[in-house]
């Protein structure tokens, strides 16, 4: 659990992104995320503040290291086929007329979760909790997501400031990482 100091109380809340915490003090058995897609390519995103400029400078640095990945291996270079491209272009179209920025998953790492938060294990051994990636797949959201209606007029949720879309993976209903609000 995690707390935080709002107007002289403490409120439990998930912990903000670049927490890190010992894998020995997670008392549960971690979810590897499924990813819809992979972008291997950087796109631009309208920018408002600091936060987002340092996911924008996270994403071309992964977008590259994809690409270079893909090119030196060929079972990862079948993402791009399978439709990983246009579902990718997809969600990004989308993201930007909704007004959200993505956050882009590395291939070859596996991204954790639990609750409304995203993790990797870093390089320390650590748990390190993240924005949650772009076209990341979660089967439950926690109790308190809010159903958010948005520009489009199509129904989405949110955690926090993470907007999700419920579509259907492998015959079964599942909840994809779109992006998330600027505020």
């Amino acid at each position: 659990m995690y707390y935080r100091l709002y107007n002289g109380s403490y409120y439990v809340c998930r912990p903000p992104y670049g927490y890190y915490f010992s894998p020995s003090l997670y008392s549960y058995a971690p979810v590897i995320c499924a990813f819809a897609f992979y972008n291997f390519w950087d796109r631009s995103y309208n920018i408002i503040n600091e936060n987002y400029r340092i996911i924008d400078q996270q994403n071309q640095q992964i977008a590259r290291n994809n690409a270079v990945l893909a090119s030196q291996n060929a079972s990862l270079a079948s993402y791009n086929n399978n439709g990983n491209t246009q579902r990718s272009a997809e969600s990004y179209v989308l993201a930007t007329r909704l007004g959200l920025v993505q956050s882009y998953a590395a291939l070859g790492t596996n991204y954790y979760y639990d609750d409304g938060v995203f993790f990797i294990l870093n390089s320390r051994g650590e748990y390190e909790t993240i924005v949650p990636p772009a076209g990341a797949i979660v089967e439950n959201l926690p109790e308190d997501y809010e159903e958010v209606r948005l520009n489009d007029g199509n129904l989405y949720y949110l955690v926090d400031d993470t907007v999700y879309r419920l579509t259907i993976n492998e015959g079964k209903p599942v909840f994809e990482v779109l992006g998330q609000i600027q505020r």
